[in-house]
């Protein structure tokens, strides 16, 4: 495959930069005398975790992996570079003919293999039974139960659903990575570079105008002009908060975290007008009603929709958002790692004991435990 992937500064990766544990440079937020802390109480657990006591055979994350389940598997890789699909017991979920290697997570039921014999794409199911042949020299993943094909490299290709029946036939080749949300997928003009969106018709509908460009979320997506200034459109390409801000992240339940241009962070509501005060030197998107901040000691706290902290500034240098009422957070260093899970009190649930933790999902995560093995956990 050959698809472009958008080029995402590093301002607006600061939700996916934290929720894996990653080893890249973190971005911190400051508090200030206008936050209430909450207080230091004992707290007991609202969750209980348990660890199965099978262990995966886990490396690296593959390519097009979030490392989390998606329709009761997720895609793991061994050190030998074998990948395969485990389901929530920690078992190999099927065992997919010789000739075929998983690509991608599943999406819509459906998940991106490759022929090692053709080299050519196609899809199974859950059941790992193939499903949609492999006929593709290219192919996406599923979204809006829709994946972008293509037969050879001379046509531009066609979206099909889940069944493998062709529903839009592209008369245009358009450099995108056919990820819809909202009906809309971001594509990439081939004269200038420049972004616009593409709806499942196969037609631009939001004109080539961007430096870059996000995919929607809640009616809205993050936009940046020449300048570098970034802001929101919405789904017909009006500008509903001007580009203004030198940094942006995705609205979630209502607000969206921007970067003003002394560099702090505050939250913005649909209307564009500042809901929390611009305060912190990061600040993650929120999930289940609180949002991960951080001080200029670089410890992050949690605040609720008000700006309150509910969860205090803390020994936690890294933090994920809340997902099914959980998230990862740890201490990195230059030399080490660790990490474990709290509830939305702020209690831990697990020690800080693994190298990497990753979110909940359909009511389980994985965690690394070594550079060879990871558990899963579940509530």
């Amino acid at each position: 495959m050959n698809l472009k992937k958008a080029s995402i500064p590093a301002a607006v990766l600061i939700t996916i930069a934290l929720t894996l544990g990653s080893s890249s440079t973190s971005i911190y937020a400051s508090s200030t005398s206008k936050i209430v802390q909450a207080a230091s109480i004992e707290r007991k657990a609202t969750i209980s975790l348990n660890v199965n006591n099978a262990t995966i055979p886990y490396t690296t994350v593959p390519t097009q992996s979030d490392v989390s389940f998606h329709d009761g598997r997720i895609l793991t890789a061994t050190s030998s570079g074998d990948m395969n699909f485990y389901d929530q017991k920690g078992e190999v979920a099927f065992t997919l003919a010789k000739n075929l290697v998983p690509v991608a997570d599943f999406h819509d039921q459906r998940a991106l293999v490759k022929d090692t014999a053709t080299h050519l794409y196609g899809y199974i199911n859950t059941k790992g039974k193939l499903v949609v042949p492999c006929h593709y020299v290219e192919a996406s993943s599923f979204s809006d139960d829709l994946a972008f094909v293509k037969k050879n490299k001379d046509e531009h290709g066609s979206l099909i659903n889940t069944s493998g029946k062709q529903v839009t036939t592209l008369e245009h080749t358009y450099d995108s990575d056919f990820q819809f949300s909202n009906g809309l997928a971001v594509a990439y003009s081939a004269d200038n570079g420049k972004a616009g969106y593409l709806n499942t018709d196969g037609l631009i509908v939001i004109p080539y105008t961007y430096d870059y460009a996000r995919t929607f979320s809640e009616g809205a997506a993050v936009v940046q002009d020449s300048t570098g200034k970034y802001g929101f459109i919405n789904r017909q390409g009006k500008v509903m908060i001007p580009l203004q801000y030198q940094a942006a992240g995705d609205f979630s339940e209502g607000l969206a975290p921007v970067q003003n241009s002394k560099g702090v962070w505050g939250y913005m509501d649909t209307k564009g007008k500042i809901a929390i005060p611009f305060q912190y030197v990061s600040a993650n998107s929120f999930s289940e009603g609180l949002a991960a901040v951080y001080n200029k000691q670089g410890k992050v706290g949690y605040i609720n929709k008000q700006g309150n902290v509910v969860i205090d500034y803390s020994q936690y240098n890294k933090a994920s958002s809340f997902n099914e009422g959980v998230a990862v957070v740890g201490i990195e260093t230059q030399t080490s790692r660790s990490f474990g899970y709290i509830d939305t009190r702020g209690t831990l649930l697990t020690p800080l004991k693994y190298k990497k933790a990753y979110p909940f999902h359909e009511g389980v995560a994985i965690a690394s435990i070594s550079d060879q093995a990871a558990v899963i956990l579940s509530k």
